[in-house]
């Protein structure tokens, strides 16, 4: 048995108690129902419109024919010196 104080012990269970609460009154509260809604809040209309060199052909129609035509990405936008 590994030696551990009350202390420790009480403090990770009060812890532990308060972030399974925090889970669950987001959860009621519906802050954890639309997940592709708060997935796109990050990203401004610039962001899904630029091209992204790794995407297939598919996945780059679908993003054109969802957010419109595409951007060619300014040097370097993906990380490249070029």
């Amino acid at each position: 048995m590994l030696p551990s104080s009350v202390i420790v012990i009480v403090a990770t269970a009060l812890l532990t108690l308060g972030a399974a609460l925090l889970l669950f009154w987001s959860w009621r509260s519906g802050f954890l129902t639309n997940f592709d809604a708060q997935s796109r809040v990050i990203f401004d209309g610039l962001d899904v419109r630029l091209e992204r060199p790794w995407e297939s052909e598919s996945l780059r129609r679908d993003r054109e024919a969802e957010y419109g035509e595409l951007i060619e990405p300014a040097a370097g936008e993906w990380g490249g010196a070029s």
